[in-house]
């Protein structure tokens, strides 16, 4: 084997190990993105749900709040009393 052989095959070796690490860099660079946004997605699901649970207490709250008999006990005790039918302005669609 002549000295001019032996220097391409330590050249091609060390080009095959450069690109090996690159690529197990590469994959583990991979993987950590990969939990990042595992662990991203976690969280914005967990908003979600509290997003959701807050909506539904708040309809709960904004019916209970305009529930026609809740309003008539809030005119009563104001003095408020139900409208005479001359009072009544109906609205044509």
């Amino acid at each position: 084997m002549s000295k001019k052989t032996g220097f391409r095959s330590w050249g091609w070796l060390a080009i095959v190990l450069a690109l090996t690490f690159l690529l197990a860099l590469a994959k583990v660079w991979v993987n950590i993105e990969r939990v990042d946004l595992s662990y991203q997605m976690q969280r914005l699901q967990n908003q979600y749900q509290e997003n959701q649970e807050l909506r539904t207490k708040l309809t709960i709250e904004k019916n209970n709040l305009l529930s026609p008999y809740r309003l008539k006990e809030l005119g009563e005790a104001m003095g408020m009393s139900t409208p005479a039918d001359s009072q009544i302005r109906k609205i044509r669609d």
